[in-house]
């Protein structure tokens, strides 16, 4: 029988991988992060998404060209809840939601939904 307590604890240790919601809000706040969030400019160029996480629900987005220059900064609501990280950009924007949220110490990963549709698989870096 005490084997049997043995196995169940070692399944529930490697079944149980999720990320806590209080690391992930942490690491949110603590770093910036940049990378493709399907942002374009009127011209259809695309550009970078630099996000910045207050701990209040407030962010704000500066983005830029790939060649660094800077296009515009746009704020932003956002909230945790379990992986499911939400972005609303206000009334001029879809929302967006980044799903099986996961992140690392130099990387925030999971799949971005826009307007409730599954757009692509993201990964933004710390910077």
């Amino acid at each position: 029988s005490w084997k049997l307590i043995l196995l169940c604890t070692c399944l529930f240790t490697l079944v149980s991988c999720e990320q806590d919601e209080d690391e992930a809000y942490g690491r949110l706040v603590r770093y910036h992060w940049a990378g493709d969030l399907g942002f374009t400019d009127p011209f259809g160029e695309a550009v970078e998404s630099g996000l910045n996480f207050d701990d209040s629900g407030f962010g704000m987005d500066e983005q830029c060209y790939y060649d660094g220059y800077p296009y515009r900064s746009l704020p932003f609501r956002w909230m945790l809840h379990g992986s499911t990280l939400s972005l609303d950009y206000g009334n001029d924007f879809p929302p967006m939601e980044i799903r099986d949220l996961y992140v690392g110490v130099d990387e925030l990963s999971g799949s971005l939904y826009v307007d409730g549709w599954y757009w692509d698989h993201i990964s933004l870096y710390q910077y």
